[in-house]
């Protein structure tokens, strides 16, 4: 029953595909099901009410069986959920708890029995406890005792299951965490939806529950359209029949499986036309949420709309009619739109006509925003920003445009990037926030003003940098394609960052209603993945001039965990809102590591010797993950530590006479010292370093650092100065454990 335990057979909790495949048949077992037949329940709260009620009867499952007896069934459950329906399948359940034995000790031998050989009170006491005849009491010598005892065998005969899933099943359902629970009438349950029937089997048997009134039984509901035909409800003998009950009367329960229906049907009918589906993973796991029987219908709409950009088209069936674009083997859309019908068939084809009528007014809506937007001037759009608020306390969005321009442009100079060009994309790449296309369709913001720029005629490099400045929008979009892009885009995201967090706007715990470390993250992908040369101090210095500043807000600053959730730490004390800001970007630098797959060793040791040069953090994790197996670093981690502690209270020069060295463990350390310093390729360097894990250990065997001569010591503390630094050109070597 636990994670990872084996069943009969050898399948996995939650892995084993074998037991939905006429496999691994235990005696003594039966399928357990369990339906909640409800109104419509909204589709974002489908699959989290099927995992925790999952979670729940197995967590129950695995205190009703012994750990050990476990192992002997192979207990899996398998999840269901459709627009009006939530249900739960456990095969190989146990018809009863096994059968489990107890053993008792009790008092000496000598005071439960008399010389007479009868019963003392004592002993009859001891048989009563336990429920029991004096005559089952035997006597035997447990281990650790020093004499014979009372002892009797106890037998608790296991319950059946039914009636522990009766007793269970009810408070489990009530206990569902549902994030908008209501009541209905005058019922005191709470629920996502009214629950109109309840199916619930072991077996052939029905589990007798109740919950908010309504009796469990043998039968349950199909569609709505098939009931019409077929009024009386749909009896399921067991709970293998439920799928195929239910399919043949207008249901297919498994959103796995109407999602797999949905995508061949899509490419299918696109195919028909010469097409193929504008892929949309989001819109396709919406479409197999809301549908009980999925069919999908393709519509037209008059060519004419095909004038608007296609990703209007696109956002426009996407968000209006939940319907995907058709396009052709160029990428240019056609003329055609798939959507689901939730029924089997359109005789009549209203399904379709409907959705042609809907569509069409929604096209000819944009077809008038996109017109009304391109009869105004892009200059008209950036002054109207003036009017739109971007922060209370940093200002409006024009402000900001303006902020992006002038850091675009000095950073611009760091990536070899045309400052002219940058510094137009910065101030252009808000204007269509003001449009009406935008206002509309707020997922559109920055393709929108691409698009308007370029039918304006603006440079390539200016308008494509402004339609991906957004990007990345979280950790599976993809950084801007253009270098321009990325600029703008770094730029943006660093003034929100960076000017919120200097006015006090900072996350605390889970709580970041302004996505900062979204943001933050974001700024650091795009210096990762194009591997520019730009300082983090740098530009958080740069921003942070620009942004006003409302007071002085910072006094203290709780640590951002770097993980949502995350308990907080001690707060931290800084100096500043510079010295804030540096830690906040940090956090996040350190997570990116983590992401990256570096060893924990690594990340920790590369991270302390410097993490403001995002382009050389990089080139040094890479160079340590080479060496990271190596031996010779835990004992080079070793004497880095003793090196902080020697100097930690100790003022040390860069300069000292080797003269004064006499003995031939330091000797070797000066002598390799001179080729560390002049080594500049970071992999010979390690090397080097490496080697150095014998001699230092030698040195501190055989050298006292601070002895009694004052010059000595000062040439010793001198030497281990010099080393540190040359370990800090990589790492800190003492955080490598």
């Amino acid at each position: 029953m636990r994670e990872g335990v084996s069943g009969a057979c050898g399948g996995r909790r939650r892995t084993c595909r074998n037991h939905w495949e006429g496999g691994c048949e235990v005696s003594g077992t039966k399928t357990f099901l369990l339906e909640l037949h409800c109104e419509e329940i909204p589709a974002r709260f489908l699959e989290p009410l099927a995992d925790e009620l999952a979670d729940k009867v197995e967590d129950a499952l695995e205190s009703w069986i012994p750990t050990g007896d476990s192992a002997n069934y192979g207990i899996k459950i398998q999840k269901f959920y459709s627009p009006r329906k939530l249900a739960w399948r456990a095969q190989g359940l146990p018809i009863a708890q096994p059968d489990q034995t107890d053993t008792q000790v009790g008092p000496p031998q000598r005071m439960c029995v008399g010389e007479d050989g009868k019963p003392t009170l004592q002993g009859l006491k001891f048989a009563e406890k336990w429920g029991v005849d004096f005559s089952a009491v035997r006597f035997e010598q447990p281990a650790g005792k020093k004499e014979p005892c009372a002892v009797v065998t106890l037998m608790k005969r296991g319950r059946p299951t039914v009636d522990l899933l009766a007793e269970a099943l009810p408070g489990l359902i009530a206990g569902l965490h549902v994030p908008k629970a209501m009541r209905w009438g005058s019922s005191e349950f709470e629920f996502v939806r009214p629950i109109r029937n309840i199916l619930c089997l072991f077996g052939d048997q029905v589990v007798p529950i109740t919950v908010d009134g309504v009796r469990a039984t043998n039968t349950t509901w199909g569609h709505r359209l098939y009931h019409r035909e077929h009024p009386a409800p749909v009896a399921i003998a067991t709970p293998e029949a439920y799928e195929s009950a239910l399919e043949a009367a207008g249901v297919v329960v498994s959103v796995e499986a109407r999602r797999t229906r949905i995508a061949q049907q899509l490419e299918a009918l696109a195919a028909e036309v010469e097409g193929r589906v504008v892929a949309d993973a989001e819109l396709l796991d919406t479409l197999a949420e809301i549908v009980e029987f999925p069919k999908i219908v393709r519509g037209e709409f008059p060519a004419d709309f095909l004038e608007l950009p296609k990703e209007v088209l696109v956002t426009s069936l996407r968000e209006h009619q939940k319907s995907f674009c058709i396009e052709g083997p160029d990428g240019a859309l056609l003329p055609f739109f798939l959507t689901a019908a939730n029924r089997t068939d359109d005789p009549a084809g209203f399904v379709k006509a409907g959705n042609e009528w809907v569509l069409k007014a929604r096209l000819y809506d944009a077809h008038f925003f996109f017109a009304e937007d391109r009869k105004h001037s892009i200059e008209t759009r950036v002054s109207s920003l003036e009017q739109l608020v971007f922060q209370r306390e940093i200002g409006s969005y024009l402000e900001k445009s303006l902020r992006i321009s002038d850091l675009a442009r000095k950073l611009s100079l760091k990536v070899g990037l045309d400052p002219d060009k940058a510094a137009s994309a910065g101030r252009l790449c808000k204007f269509d926030l003001r449009s009406l296309m935008v206002n509309e369709f707020p997922e559109l913001q920055g393709i929108m003003g691409g698009e308007y720029l370029r039918l304006a005629g603006a440079p390539t490099e200016v308008w494509k940098a402004v339609k991906e400045h957004y990007r990345p929008i979280g950790p599976e979009d993809s950084i801007p394609d253009s270098d321009l892009g990325c600029l703008i885009s770094l730029a943006d995201k660093s003034d929100t960052v960076i000017g919120c967090l200097k006015n006090g706007m900072y996350p605390t715990g889970s709580k970041d209603p302004l996505a900062l470390r979204r943001f933050t993250l974001g700024v650091i992908r795009i210096i990762w993945e194009k591997n520019w040369n730009i300082d983090f101090k740098s530009l958080i210095s740069i921003a942070y001039s620009l942004v006003p500043m409302k007071g002085n807000v910072f006094a203290i600053i709780p640590p951002i965990p770097q993980e949502e959730g995350a308990p907080l730490s001690k707060p931290r004390w800084f100096d500043g809102p510079i010295e804030a800001i540096e830690a906040f970007f940090k956090d996040r630098v350190a997570y990116q590591l983590e992401v990256a797959g570096y060893a924990g060793s690594v990340r920790r040791s590369a991270l302390a010797a410097g993490w403001e040069d995002l382009a050389d953090l990089k080139a040094r994790c890479e160079a340590l993950s080479a060496f990271a197996e190596d031996p010779r670093f835990a004992s080079l981690a070793q004497s880095a530590k003793r090196i902080g502690n020697i100097l930690k209270d100790e003022i040390a020069s860069g300069d000292f006479d080797r003269g004064l060295l006499t003995q031939a463990e330091e000797k070797v350390l000066a002598e390799r010292l001179g080729k560390l310093e002049t080594t500049a390729d970071r992999k010979a360097l390690l090397e080097a370093l490496a080697d150095l894990a014998e001699p230092l250990e030698a040195f501190f065997a055989a050298v006292m650092v601070k002895c009694e001569d004052p010059a000595l010591r000062a040439a010793r503390l001198s030497l281990l100065h010099r080393l540190r630094q040359a370990f800090l050109r990589v790492a800190d070597f003492s955080l490598w454990q």
